[in-house]
């Protein structure tokens, strides 16, 4: 059960004065999931800047390393240069094509883990067919993969997914299939949605749609 927001400090139980944060002028609980995530990509940012720096030292003293010897054995700085140029450029051209594909791959493994995983639930949702890739563009970076390559809202890392896609939804009806923007209730249909048409199994006919053609638009907007 989530803990409650309070007016004043001194209305939080005794004991439980840790759990919470003031924020604009309330008192409420400690969200201890974000604060481990952004305590976790700081340190993920730190050990990638220490490695940068250990990686830069390594390749400068290699460098003077190299250049000592070249020195030792007559060659100039410029063929010093040249031969390293040489080298990496094979190098380029034998790893470049891997490097590529491994980007490719990485790009289509988040687009199946995270977009369309996301682009379905706002579809659940009662989002138009031809409005996903609308809601993608507008809200897509507001998600992100956990570690384990789930999805997760980034500003908010242990919020609901569905919940967080159900909050756009409400601020985008005119994106939405007719009977769930209408508000039809906890079913998300409404009395226009549940009549049938007189064909068979319930199918809209010719003259249903001459009579009621608010029906048939309903109909097409939930495909």
């Amino acid at each position: 059960m989530a803990l409650p927001t309070f007016d004043k400090k001194a209305d939080i139980p005794k004991g439980f004065e840790d759990e919470y944060e003031e924020v604009e002028g309330k008192f409420v609980p400690i969200d201890h999931t974000a604060k481990l995530q952004r305590a976790l990509d700081e340190e993920r940012a730190a050990r990638e800047k220490a490695e940068g720096v250990a990686r830069k030292a390594a390749k400068e003293a290699a460098d003077a390393a190299a250049r000592k010897q070249a020195a030792a054995a007559g060659m100039t700085e410029d063929e010093l240069k040249k031969l390293y140029d040489k080298v990496e450029a094979n190098i380029r051209a034998e790893y470049d094509p891997v490097l590529k594909e491994a980007e490719v791959l990485k790009t289509e493994n988040r687009n199946l883990k995270l977009r369309n995983v996301v682009k379905e639930q706002f579809r659940a949702a009662g989002a138009l067919k031809d409005k996903l890739d609308d809601f993608w563009k507008l809200h897509g970076e507001e998600f992100d993969l956990t570690a384990d390559g789930k999805p997760m809202v980034k500003a908010e890392p242990g919020k609901d997914v569905a919940k967080h896609v159900g909050a756009i939804c409400k601020l985008r009806n005119e994106w939405m299939q007719g009977t769930r923007a209408a508000g039809g209730g906890a079913s998300g249909t409404s009395a226009l949605a549940a009549a049938p048409g007189s064909g068979d199994g319930g199918a809209l006919t010719f003259e249903d749609v001459v009579k009621r053609p608010e029906r048939a638009i309903s109909a097409a907007n939930e495909q």
